[in-house]
């Protein structure tokens, strides 16, 4: 009951925010404009100050448990691998195949897999955290990069070698994630006068995401992608970690390792992918009904595979 509990209360506020910017927007209280701006400002500044922030906080330069680093990236890359194949088979559109692609392989770690893991062990829970943001966020915005770059309907967004390590050097995500480590491994201590802000801003980043997200919302428009968002979500949030389990297992993995494991691949797609599918010239209306789904879907799901995990003694 207690894990049915956090599971509610984890999802409930992100679904109210994406439901009050559908509001806003439903009932003129926001423009176009301004949702476009503030879609901009939140990629450019908020959500880099976010990265910076939780990995200073948590990264502390140690890269112990190699395996368990191994064992993610190995997971995420085969994920894109068999995205790569499967995606372009069923959607035609090039910007809707980014955007699956990118729904279907990152997942929110950062804002919603860290709590939960931490929920679960507490601080014993934190440092193999600590390690995997380090590591995954990096490559998932790298990715990200590579794959929108790929399938991009911007003409001059279209993949090239030298634009796409130009882009991947001045992703403001990644640059928070870069400073972010840079700071943490030398223990770098921030001013309160500076943190403190830096700590609000940082905490306004996902929720004005989301708040964004449900203003860009269309349930017209769902109907046609219908297909592509409920497949997308079974895949995040059934598939990939219904297999992952009965992978990790089997290693050995337990506790503690295995629920930072299931958070990786079990949290709903990360909200960010709706920013840069939008920034990047791929379908941000496809990539935030995936975000918006596998949000409000995955207190169920996760709910579900905690439950079970916990019942046969591994979790």
């Amino acid at each position: 009951m207690n894990d049915f509990i956090f599971s509610i209360n984890a999802v409930a506020p992100l679904f109210i925010l994406i439901a009050a910017g559908y509001v806003a927007r439903r009932f003129n209280f926001v423009s176009d404009n301004f949702l476009s701006e503030a879609t901009h400002f939140v990629f450019k500044f908020l959500l880099p100050v976010m990265l910076f922030q939780n990995i200073r906080e948590v990264f502390h330069g140690s890269f112990s448990n190699t395996y368990l680093i191994f064992t993610a990236m190995s997971g995420i890359i085969l994920i894109i691998a068999l995205s790569l194949c499967i995606v372009p088979l069923l959607v035609k559109g090039s910007g809707q195949r980014g955007s699956m692609i990118q729904g279907i392989y990152r997942s929110n770690f950062v804002i919603y897999g860290m709590p939960l893991a931490t929920s679960m062990y507490g601080q014993d829970a934190a440092h193999s955290v600590a390690m995997l943001l380090g590591v995954v966020t990096p490559f998932y915005n790298i990715a990200a990069v590579i794959l929108l770059s790929l399938f991009s309907e911007t003409r001059s967004q279209r993949l090239s070698i030298m634009q796409t390590l130009r882009d991947i050097a001045r992703n403001p995500l990644i640059l928070g994630c870069v400073v972010g480590m840079i700071f943490g491994a030398f223990q770098i201590s921030l001013p309160v006068a500076i943190n403190k802000p830096i700590s609000e801003l940082s905490a306004a980043a996902p929720l004005l995401a989301l708040f964004l997200m449900g203003g860009e919302f269309k349930f017209r428009s769902l109907n046609n992608n219908l297909w592509k968002v409920l497949s997308a979500t079974a895949i995040r949030l059934l598939f990939i970690p219904l297999i992952a389990m009965l992978v990790f297992i089997p290693m050995g993995f337990r506790t503690i390792e295995l629920s930072v494991l299931l958070c990786v691949f079990a949290s709903p797609t990360a909200v960010s992918s709706y920013v840069m599918a939008s920034k990047m010239g791929c379908d941000g209306e496809l990539a935030g009904q995936i975000v918006v789904l596998t949000t409000v879907a995955s207190g169920l799901s996760i709910f579900l595979f905690i439950f079970v995990l916990r019942s046969i003694g591994v979790l």
